[in-house]
């Protein structure tokens, strides 16, 4: 983790987290990094342009999780969703640090930690809307998925 955790400092980039208080809610997934501009000229528009696909990607799963908080009825339950949306984010910044250590001290370290954390993104929404699959079976009428 702290691997990452320098490589993407040096480029403004950051690992990231999520909110969490006693009340019980749905996780968010926050970035603390400094918004770069994408352009496919430069490393560091490169990394901006991973940063606008993260960004996307993460307001996505956030919507989704929101949907699904919402729809569990049973408080158990709920607590084992928000603890798993709280693992699967710790798991995704692990996945990241160990995929991209081979860039290591390189200037695509940054780029290819945020695209590694977009894919992960989009893996995790693979399986909250399986999960949403699940849940909405019977409810009238039935929400839409994100």
């Amino acid at each position: 983790m702290a691997l990452a955790a320098v490589a993407l400092s040096s480029c403004g980039t950051s690992t990231p987290t999520a909110k969490m208080s006693t009340a019980l809610r749905p996780p968010v997934i926050t970035e603390s990094f400094t918004h770069l501009a994408c352009s496919q000229n430069s490393t560091m528009g490169l990394e901006g342009c991973a940063e606008v696909r993260l960004l996307s990607a993460d307001r996505r799963v956030n919507q989704e999780v929101r949907l699904l908080f919402n729809l569990i009825t049973v408080k158990s339950q709920t607590r084992k969703f928000v603890t798993a949306e709280n693992v699967w984010l710790i798991s995704r910044t692990a996945d990241c640090q160990s995929e991209t250590s081979i860039y290591q001290g390189g200037t695509l370290a940054p780029v290819e930690y945020g695209l590694c954390e977009v894919s992960e993104d989009q893996a995790r929404s693979a399986m909250l809307h399986s999960y949403f699959n699940l849940l909405e079976q019977g409810t009238t009428p039935k929400p839409a998925w994100p």
